[in-house]
């Protein structure tokens, strides 16, 4: 999308999983360029203010009975340029708003698989497309929650098959879900005690020692600490953990050929 803060990521809307990050882009594009609520799906369409061009100021708003330019003296000549500047401002803004949702409109086509494209045929609006892809994709409350809990469940037990980092950024992206949707299994201390037992196999010191200052926290009373730090933190610890033993492999080779 050619609009402000154009996002470079195309994600496929080809089936339910890809609705909730699809429709992130798209809103966060429109709410971006200020037209979301211009589009909103989640409203009726004559509930939606309509997009209109500014109205262009005349010699009449500041002389009623004044045609031209001409028939202004110099105090409202002064005053109707002052409109007229105003008016140029407010239908740049117009005309990039009008294209941010044709841009948003390209986007919506360029990135529904042709699945789904047959659905929005015909429709012209960016609202009617999006209302349409919505009722047939979008998950119910209790479905996205399920999904959600299902997503977050299989990530608490690492896999030794998985790039670390990749697993890292899934696990930050299932917390973060679960936690918007105020999943009891994401409230107070429960996600930290999750991660911890899920990188033991990882890190079995800095999981312990993670283990021992939460159990001191809590029992302060204390609000846990944030999960995305402590990821963050983690990924920094084996980064390093990786460096050093990359590092001793190579001292160790190179010992080896003397």
């Amino acid at each position: 999308m050619t609009t402000t803060n154009e996002s470079k990521i195309n994600i496929i809307l080809d089936k339910l999983s890809d609705w909730t990050l699809w429709f992130f882009i798209i809103q966060d594009t429109a709410k971006n360029n200020k037209v979301w609520q211009y589009v909103d799906p989640s409203k009726k369409k004559d509930d939606l203010p309509k997009l209109e061009p500014p109205n262009r100021p005349t010699p009449a708003d500041v002389r009623p009975t004044a045609t031209t330019i001409s028939d202004l003296d110099q105090k409202q000549l002064t005053a109707y340029n002052q409109l007229y500047a105003k008016y140029k401002d407010d239908l740049r803004v117009h005309q990039k708003q009008e294209q941010a949702i044709s841009n948003i409109s390209d986007y919506i086509v360029r990135t529904t698989s042709i699945a789904y494209l047959p659905l929005i045929n015909g429709l012209r609006t960016v609202h009617e497309r999006l209302q349409v892809l919505k009722h047939a994709l979008a998950p119910t409350t209790s479905g996205h929650k399920r999904d959600a809990l299902v997503q977050y469940t299989a990530l608490k037990t690492y896999n030794k098959r998985q790039n670390v980092d990749k697993w890292l950024n899934s696990w930050r992206n299932a917390y973060k879900l679960a936690e918007q949707l105020e999943l009891p299994d994401v409230q107070g201390y429960r996600p930290h005690y999750d991660f911890i037992q899920a990188i033991r196999p990882i890190a079995p010191t800095f999981a312990g020692a993670l283990e021992a200052n939460l159990i001191r926290r809590e029992g302060k009373d204390k609000d846990p600490p944030s999960i995305i730090q402590l990821i963050e933190e983690f990924k920094e610890h084996y980064r390093m953990q990786q460096a050093a033993s990359t590092s001793s492999t190579a001292n160790n080779s190179a010992f080896a050929t003397l």
